[in-house]
C-alpha cells in the first residue's frame, strides 16, 4: 500500500470513529465536547482533500523528489479463469452503485433482484444500458424475461444500512419459479409502488428500448429508458445521495464518504 492511500485509510477511520462518538454523545445529551470533535473531523476532511488534490505531494516525495509512485505490471486476462477474472474486474473496478430491480410478469406477480451492472450512458435521451446473464441451466433470468414481456422496470436506490444489505443478500436468494421475493419476510414493499421496497431512498422508473448479444458471451446488454425517477421531493440533491455499493466481488458497503473535490472544466470553464 503507497502512503498516499495508508494515510487516507488512516484518516477515514479517526473520522469515521469521530462520527461515531458524536452519536454517542448525542444519545446521551452531552454535548459538551461535540465542537471540538466537529473540529477534529473538519480538519481531517481539509487533509484528505489536500492529499487528493497534490497540495501535500512533497510529504511523499523521497530524498531524491521522486513521488512513491507504485510500478505497475500487465496482467493478461485471456489466460484467466473465470472466478480470477471476475475477481480481478470486480475488485478493480469498484465500487459500484447497486439497485435491486423490481419487475412483474404478465400476471402481476413481482420480482426483485440485486445488480451491479447498471450505468448510464446518455442524459438526451435519458438512456441507461443492464447487462443480464443467464442461469447455468440456461434460463432467461426472471428479471430479464419480466422486462421483455412487461417493458418496466424499476431500479430501486438503497439506503445505506445493514438492513438493506440484507435485503440484497435475500433478493439474491433463487427461488423456484412462480415465487415472488416479496413474499420473504427480509423484504418489505413500500406503499409508493409494488415495485418499490422501504429500504429504498430513490428508485428509476424505466422501460425496455432494446438488447444486444455481446459478443462471445451468454450475457445480454439491455437498453433502458428512463421514465420518472422517484424521490422524497421534487427538488435533485445537490451532490449525490448515500447509498450501497458493491466493492470487490462480494462485499456490499456504503457509498464512499470523506473528501471531495468538485470538477467542473467539462463545462468548457477555466
Amino acid at each position: 500500500m503507497d502512503e498516499r492511500t495508508a494515510v487516507t485509510k488512516f484518516l477515514n477511520k479517526c473520522n469515521a470513529y469521530a462520527r461515531d462518538s458524536i452519536e454517542r454523545k448525542r444519545a446521551r445529551n452531552d454535548a459538551e465536547e461535540l465542537p471540538a470533535w466537529e473540529a477534529y473531523i473538519a480538519f481531517n476532511e481539509h487533509a484528505l482533500e489536500e492529499i487528493a488534490n497534490g497540495t501535500l505531494d512533497a510529504w511523499f516525495e523521497d530524498q531524491h523528489g521522486h513521488t512513491d509512485a507504485p510500478v505497475l505490471q500487465r496482467l493478461e486476462v485471456g489466460g484467466m479463469e473465470h472466478v480470477e477474472r471476475s475477481i480481478w474486474l470486480n475488485n478493480v473496478l469498484s465500487p459500484r452503485p447497486v439497485v435491486i430491480a423490481g419487475t412483474h410478469d404478465e400476471d402481476g406477480l413481482a420480482n426483485f433482484a440485486p445488480y451491479s451492472s447498471v450505468m448510464q450512458v446518455s442524459t438526451a435521451p435519458p438512456y441507461l444500458t443492464v447487462s443480464f446473464s443467464i442461469h447455468k441451466d440456461g434460463r432467461v433470468r426472471d428479471t430479464h424475461a419480466n422486462l421483455r414481456a412487461t417493458k418496466t422496470v424499476m431500479l430501486n436506490v438503497l439506503a445505506p444500512t445493514p438492513t438493506a444489505a440484507n435485503t440484497i443478500d435475500q433478493t439474491a436468494t433463487p427461488l423456484p419459479l412462480g415465487e415472488s421475493e416479496a413474499s420473504l419476510p427480509e423484504v418489505s414493499v413500500s406503499a409508493s409502488s409494488p415495485l418499490i421496497l422501504s429500504d429504498a431512498v430513490a428508485a428509476i422508473e424505466a422501460s425496455w428500448v432494446e438488447e444486444h448479444p455481446l459478443p462471445d458471451a451468454v450475457a445480454m446488454l439491455v437498453v433502458l429508458r428512463v421514465e420518472a425517477v422517484w424521490f422524497t421531493g421534487a427538488t435533485a440533491p445537490p451532490s449525490g445521495i448515500a447509498t450501497l455499493c458493491q466493492h470487490g466481488r462480494d462485499e456490499i458497503t456504503p457509498s464512499p464518504v470523506g473528501w471531495k473535490r468538485t470538477v467542473s472544466k467539462h463545462y468548457g470553464e477555466d
